[in-house]
């Protein structure tokens, strides 16, 4: 037969008796100080606790064992319970023990007093009473921590729920002996005052009046905060009791409740047990396949070189890239988009360790051939998702990437000398390609789409000169007078056998070179390079850089082809 555990453990008493007040002090002077002016949240009367909700009444075993491991993480000074800790309802002596055995090795684990509140589950028939009494003592008790009042009840003390009157008068007479405490926590398993006979609660309502206090029970499996009196009383959910777990919007979820008492009043906040996690979630030993997942590396496209401006069968080459030693999993489904079709629509492969798988996908046109320059305006992607095993779990992310084309691009002869004024109306439209998708940009995130930005373009060549029209469609245009000062501005890169030749320009910029002028939408410039004798192949990419806040050190550049890419931006001289 075990001795019945005191209501207040003497390893809980040594708590009582520490105090620690931590201060901050903060050199002020003269000069400001990296730190807000507020006290360090420490002062005296502060301290911490937790509560754990229902665990049974269809327990789902490991979520109560996984709330107490994160408590280690958490390391409250203590930590109470709202009942319902067993599965109980049993008569049979060797079923209510191994039960009761199990939870008390659970909550051993501790590293801080737990204390036990009884639930319907714990006492529901006279033999669990008496089972409890001999493990636990009393089913009713308080303690005072740092003058605040914990006053723990049975809820199950009546017939179907409520308080007898042995209890009710240890509640009153309780209170009168602590009537100065700064604050009082009342605890239990039902909550007796959203029913409709609240069974004797209304007498521990009426003796709580006139002081500050908070009530905490659960046996719903859902989760309500509700005033009563003008103070706070709180219905806790689960932490491993059964739950449509459909969401904290429903009240349905596993949590912690976390409180932190101060001078004025408790401060109330529901951990919920997935985002409580260990120091250990990802370590040296999973970081290659996170990261792998993480950044999409594992998955790669080679930019296509096309041999004509249109296709009707075009080759996408895939590598499927694993650096790591573990098993890399590819699933994937790709839909039609822009009018093509892709070939496999289905991938599902695995990639040994340290392997790169290659393959390739068929992009089919549905209906006669499509311009390479509409495939790439039409921001054509693949995406696949990987997985790993990683400590005994799948973990999967999605990488997608995008599918970019060329072809060699000719250059027709200007017709009629160009003059560099920023004119462009004596320019052939049919010349021009628009640009509504940038292939590559510079702080991409201060560009939000075709309304804020794209621009056009066309290219022509004379008596050994390329000329390119420039032209952009803007929402809001920036130009200033100083040159120097970020603006709307207009890049052209040509690069030849014998290297690199850039123009740049801003709007009023007129010479030798490039001249620039504003627009009603915009800029439009005009650029003349020279071509060394005999050359007839080049490269050509173009920027802009989209300025849409005067004084932004990081506006987005927009460029046309990916220069990283050597095989994009090709031209050549047409007769």
């Amino acid at each position: 037969m075990l001795a019945p555990r005191p209501s207040l453990p003497s390893r809980f008493l040594r708590v009582l008796t520490f105090g620690a007040l931590a201060s901050l002090v903060v050199a002020r002077g003269a000069e400001p100080q990296p730190v807000t002016d507020k006290p360090v949240n420490n002062a005296a009367g502060v301290f911490r606790f937790a509560i754990l909700p229902d665990r049974t009444g269809g327990n789902r075993p490991g979520v109560y064992e996984g709330a107490l491991a994160k408590l280690k993480l958490l390391q409250p000074e203590f930590v109470l319970s709202t009942g319902d800790l067993i599965d109980g309802y049993t008569t049979d002596p060797k079923a209510w023990t191994a039960q009761w055995e199990e939870f008390d090795g659970l909550v051993n684990r501790l590293d801080m007093p737990f204390h036990y509140v009884p639930g319907n589950h714990d006492i529901g028939n006279p033999l669990l009473l008496d089972a409890w009494k001999q493990r636990h003592g009393t089913p009713w008790s308080s303690f005072v921590y740092q003058n605040v009042l914990f006053l723990t009840l049975h809820s199950e003390d009546r017939p179907f729920g409520g308080l007898g009157a042995e209890q009710i008068e240890w509640v009153k007479r309780t209170l009168a002996e602590n009537a100065g405490v700064r604050w009082t926590f009342v605890f239990l398993h039902r909550p007796l005052w959203r029913e409709k006979n609240q069974a004797g609660f209304e007498q521990v309502r009426a003796a709580l009046s006139g002081r500050k206090y908070t009530v905490f029970a659960s046996h719903y499996h859902n989760y309500l905060k509700g005033t009563v009196d003008g103070m706070n009383y709180y219905v806790l959910a689960t932490a491993g009791g059964a739950s449509a777990l459909r969401g904290s919007e429903f009240g349905e979820f596993d949590h912690i409740t976390w409180v932190t008492m101060k001078p004025d009043g408790p401060v109330v906040a529901n951990l919920a047990l997935p985002g409580i996690l260990p120091d250990d979630v990802v370590t040296e030993e999973t970081h290659a396949r996170i990261a792998a997942l993480r950044d999409g590396s594992w998955l790669r496209i080679a930019p296509i070189l096309h041999d004509a401006p249109d296709f009707t069968r075009l080759d996408v080459p895939l590598e499927l890239v694993n650096p790591t030693d573990q098993p890399l999993r590819v699933r994937g489904s790709l839909s039609r988009i822009a009018g093509v079709d892709f070939l496999p629509a289905r991938i599902d492969r695995v990639v040994g360790p340290q392997q790169t798988l290659a393959m390739s996908v068929l992009l089919k046109t549905v209906s006669g051939p499509v311009s390479v320059h509409a495939l790439n305006e039409a921001g054509v992607q693949v995406t696949l998702t990987g997985a790993y095993d990683v400590d005994g779990k799948t973990l999967m992310l999605p990488a997608t990437k995008p599918v970019h084309a060329d072809w060699t691009h000719a250059v027709p002869m200007a017709v009629e000398p160009v003059v560099l004024d920023g004119n462009l109306a004596e320019w052939p439209p049919a010349l021009f390609t628009e640009v509504s998708r940038p292939m590559s940009m510079t702080e991409e995130w201060d560009w939000s789409g075709p309304a804020d930005g794209r621009f056009r373009f066309a290219v022509q060549h004379r008596e050994g000169r390329v000329f390119v029209a420039f032209e952009t469609f803007d929402d809001h245009v920036v130009t200033a007078t100083d040159p120097t000062e970020k603006q709307d501005t207009l890049y052209v890169k040509l690069r030849t056998s014998a290297g690199n030749t850039q123009g740049e320009a801003v709007a009023g910029r007129a010479d030798a070179s490039a001249c620039v002028r504003l627009t009603p939408t915009g800029l439009a410039g005009e650029f003349v390079f020279t071509l060394p004798a005999g050359e007839k192949n080049f490269r050509l990419n173009l920027g802009w850089m989209d300025q849409d806040r005067p004084g932004n050190t990081k506006p987005s550049v927009l460029w046309w082809r990916d220069d990283k890419v050597d095989a994009f931006g090709a031209f050549t001289l047409a007769p």
